[in-house]
């Protein structure tokens, strides 16, 4: 008997499904391989139902279509330059289209180039065969596309497709830095080829900076670094490592603590990263060569620089402009930010109090008040019948309870079954009635941008914020609330005032719109309150 090593029938689709994490890292690996075919306009369309559209302006002729159906043709890496554009190409394996099969349960491909189009879809059936080493796909008869390009739609997805996340993360990638390549994304409720109506432009943030060209071991190591003008996000921080054109991870080597600001990229094409996904780096010894090489170039080149950068960005003169910002504009802040108090609900609570009621040798008329007008006063939504009787009864006429005013408020219980009503003689009780109290909860409005802030405790929550609508609910359990805090209430009100941007921005207006219209009307309070100050000055 032979002794061979063989392919199970599962492993194709197990590799498909298990590899790559979720709906955005499929999208990024499709503008990918959009960008390494020389296109230059990618558009992304989320559609009602959840399904994705990927539309490009390179098309794909037979030949281009074989390699693409290729699993781990190594033609990119044998080839890394496009063919056009000179681009240094992302994709490595040949795995990447495989990606969809994560999220989603369909991709169907429509390309043309010139005179050749092809329509044809891939599925979780098609791997069933792709242990013999061939599977064939099913042909779709569709008229051609209107222009030379590719639309690829992913349908049937298996979970749901979160746009804030999915722009978030395309916004990580290096191609998006590339001069002649641009991503859009919309959404819509029907698929209308190459529309381009209501799309919105992917950009990548601009980081101001003191900039530091890399180029190490004869230009195998190439990058730059920029130590930044303004405190970086967590995905800003870092220095990303790119083998190809394909990020594979962002790091400092070490130098956390000592340089928080610093971010830029550096790339290393002997470097090997993971098969597939490549969202790792193979640790062997060229990694180990890389690490020492750019460690060295830290502490010798952009450390000394941060002392120098920081002293060229400051004048004395600056200095004392950046204060007086500083005074006016924390002004405008607590004016913008006013907080008020608002009721949510009710809840049920029970009180005693000192009441007075008639004598038992008096009598009492249906019109005499025999309620606590302080508890009435005190919460003006509380009506007579929410004082509640422990059993007693009033006969009146024959009725077993007796009512007042006409209504259905029922008399407490420290009246006396047969009493009369016309005397006016009291005396003092002690009773327990039940009143509605209101929640109250502590909000802060926005006066001038609309939007209110609601904060709430939740240790296993890591976020800082998260919206609904209008209203921006902020964790003050997270570490960063809680130091702000500490520093007193002017800190802490600009440190809400970042979040309610950040959100407000990254929720309804990816591109920072909102951020910025909210930073204007903050400068432009700030500039009234510094005029008010100088003509108030003698």
């Amino acid at each position: 008997m032979t002794i061979a090593l063989k392919v199970h029938p599962s492993f194709f689709k197990e590799f498909a499904t298990k590899t790559w994490v979720s709906p955005a890292d499929v999208i990024k690996e499709l503008i990918e391989n959009a960008f390494d075919e020389d296109a230059t306009r990618v558009l992304i369309t989320i559609l009602r139902d959840n399904s994705i559209s990927i539309e490009d302006n390179a098309g794909m002729d037979e030949s281009e279509i074989q390699k693409f159906l290729l699993l781990g043709s190594p033609h990119k890496k044998v080839d890394s330059i496009s063919p056009k554009l000179k681009r240094v190409r992302t994709g490595r394996y040949g795995t990447g289209r495989l990606s969809f099969l994560t999220s989603f349960e369909k991709m169907k491909i429509r390309t043309r180039k010139g005179n050749y189009h092809k329509s044809f879809l891939i599925d979780t059936k098609s791997l069933d065969a792709l242990f013999t080493g061939k599977s064939n796909l099913h042909e779709i008869r569709e008229t051609r596309l209107s222009r030379d390009g590719t639309e690829i739609i992913v349908s049937d997805p298996k979970s749901f497709v979160d746009e804030f996340r999915l722009i978030k993360e395309i916004r990580k990638l290096a191609v998006l830095r590339h001069p002649l390549f641009e991503v859009y994304i919309k959404k819509s409720a029907k698929f209308k080829e190459w529309s381009f109506s209501d799309a919105e432009l992917i950009g990548v943030p601009e980081i101001q900076g003191h900039r530091i060209p890399l180029g190490l071991d004869k230009g195998n190591i190439v990058g730059e670094i920029t130590v930044a003008r303004r405190p970086l996000t967590e995905d800003e921080r870092g220095i990303a490592v790119m083998v190809g054109g394909h990020i594979v991870m962002r790091t400092l080597f070490g130098f956390d603590s000592k340089i928080p600001r610093v971010t830029g990229f550096v790339r290393c094409d002997s470097l090997t990263s993971r098969f597939a996904d490549k969202s790792a780096i193979i640790e062997d010894k060229e990694f180990e060569r890389f690490s020492n090489l750019m460690k060295k170039f830290i502490v010798d080149t952009v450390i000394p620089s941060l002392t120098l950068y920081e002293d060229v960005l400051v004048t004395r003169e600056e200095s004392k402009i950046y204060k007086q910002i500083d005074k006016v504009l924390g002004q405008a802040v607590i004016e913008t930010l006013e907080p008020y108090e608002e009721i949510e609900g009710y809840e049920i609570v029970e009180t005693k109090k000192i009441v007075s009621k008639p004598s038992k040798s008096s009598a009492i008329t249906a019109e005499d008040n025999l309620f606590d007008k302080s508890i009435d006063d005190e919460y003006k939504d509380i009506t007579k019948n929410e004082f509640k009787r422990s059993g007693d009864t009033v006969s009146e006429k024959g009725r077993s309870q007796q009512t007042l005013g006409g209504g259905d408020n029922t008399v407490p219980n420290y009246l006396y079954s047969g009493q009369t009503t016309d005397s006016e003689n009291y005396e003092n009780v002690t009773v327990t009635a039940q009143i509605r109290k209101p929640l109250i909860k502590k909000t802060f409005a926005l006066k001038k941008v609309g939007y209110k802030i609601i904060p709430y405790e939740d240790e296993t929550d890591s976020r800082y914020s998260f919206i609904n609508e209008n209203v921006v609910f902020v964790n003050k359990a997270n570490p960063t609330y809680k130091a702000e805090s500490s520093r007193g209430d002017e800190f802490l009100l600009r440190h809400i005032m970042n979040i309610v941007a950040q959100a407000v921005a990254e929720s309804r207006h990816p591109e920072g719109k909102e951020a910025l219209e909210l930073q204007n009307r903050l400068v432009s309070e700030a500039i009234r309150i510094h005029d008010t100050f100088l003509t108030k000055s003698p």
